[in-house]
């Protein structure tokens, strides 16, 4: 790859230093002169660079005064162009959230670029990189398998060298919790579910979680907590984690039979489900190992799908404020491209109370 122009790598080095605190904002940043000897480059050279970091909004010229740094809302021409990027984009409860963030945008005169990593680091790095060639003005970003830190963290911290604001939902990353977020109370609905279940009698609730990503394993915590907390405890048996690549045909994988198996034998009463898509799945099989639902075996969901209300019986569930969603955090990444700051936010679930969840008999 051909080196960068020169004006670039100055542009690059001072991102790096206002972002480390090498100047402070107020500070005048440096004479042209004294920038000129530092790198051995043109006055020409270095004005390019001034005028770049002008545009990211880092810094302010003054005639006849100097230049200082200042973190303020980027340059724009014209319409506002925010990137989103979300683990899926055409199924489950995605395009209800897209559709949120999209009504807000356009009232705004902004447009929204939509892009799917279908959880994947590496297509996250290629879709970051090209967002930062043709710069946005502002980033939605629901990370990839946001249980541990991210390879992609330097791409971020350049986002931030750039003055380009982020905004995480549905997660975020370890360390770096200081990125403001949107999210579900996702322990807090681990607990509700668990609740729920045995405050109608179940008492062998069994748990089914998707555990690398911040939300699932911060539901399983919550799930344990509600039920240790009432003195009982959850066997291995009956507690099934697995990950992005364990995801597809989970019911019929090594785990996934262990987990029937239990269930079928009257292992559990109860199952709680990461999410309607598998709490359907293990529904259906288990319905045709001749199991009933709810009698042999009570049911819970989270996400409040469209399908989950036709299913047979309907599916008791945690409900997603989806259009919501994606309209509140539009709002806060049209706030953080003006320039203001933004708080993180954790949404709380509601419980839809459907049939596969009755109260047992004592």
């Amino acid at each position: 790859m051909a080196e960068q122009p020169k004006y670039l790598q100055v542009a690059d080095t001072l991102r790096r230093e206002i972002a480390e605190g090498v100047f402070r904002d107020g500070q005048t940043l440096m004479t042209e002169e004294e920038l000129r000897l530092r790198f051995d480059v043109s006055r020409q050279t270095i004005r390019q660079a001034i005028s770049l970091l002008e545009d990211d909004g880092l810094v302010d010229r003054r005639r006849g005064s100097g230049t200082y740094v200042r973190h303020g809302p980027r340059r724009r021409q014209g319409i506002i162009h925010v990137g989103v990027i979300t683990t899926f984009i055409t199924d489950y409860i995605f395009p209800s959230i897209a559709q949120g963030m999209e009504s807000v945008l356009n009232e705004n005169g902004a447009v929204l670029s939509l892009n799917a990593m279908y959880n994947d680091v590496r297509t996250e790095r290629n879709i970051l990189e090209r967002m930062l060639e043709e710069p946005v003005d502002g980033l939605i970003m629901e990370g990839s398998r946001t249980a541990k830190e991210t390879p992609n963290h330097d791409l971020l911290d350049r986002f931030a060298q750039r003055n380009i604001p982020v905004l995480m939902v549905n997660g975020y990353y370890p360390g770096m919790e200081q990125i403001p977020h949107v999210v579900m109370d996702d322990y807090g609905g681990g607990r509700l579910a668990a609740k729920t279940a045995l405050d109608r009698g179940y008492t062998k609730p069994a748990g089914l979680f998707k555990t690398d990503d911040l939300q699932g394993s911060e539901r399983l915590n919550g799930f344990l907590d509600e039920i240790r907390g009432r003195g009982l405890e959850v066997p291995e048996e009956r507690l099934l984690c697995f990950t992005t690549e364990e995801r597809n045909d989970l019911v019929d994988s090594p785990k996934g039979r262990v987990l029937l198996e239990v269930l079928k034998q009257h292992g559990a009463d109860c199952l709680i489900c990461y999410n309607d898509i598998f709490a359907a799945q293990f529904m259906s099989r288990l319905q045709e190992k001749g199991i009933r639902i709810p009698d042999d075996l009570g049911i819970v969901g989270f996400d409040n799908a469209t399908f989950s209300g036709m299913l047979q019986p309907a599916l008791t569930t945690l409900g997603h404020p989806k259009d919501a969603f994606g309209a509140l955090a539009a709002r806060k990444i049209l706030r953080m491209i003006a320039g203001e700051k933004e708080e993180s936010v954790s949404m709380a679930w509601t419980l839809i109370d459907r049939d596969s969840l009755p109260a047992k008999n004592r």
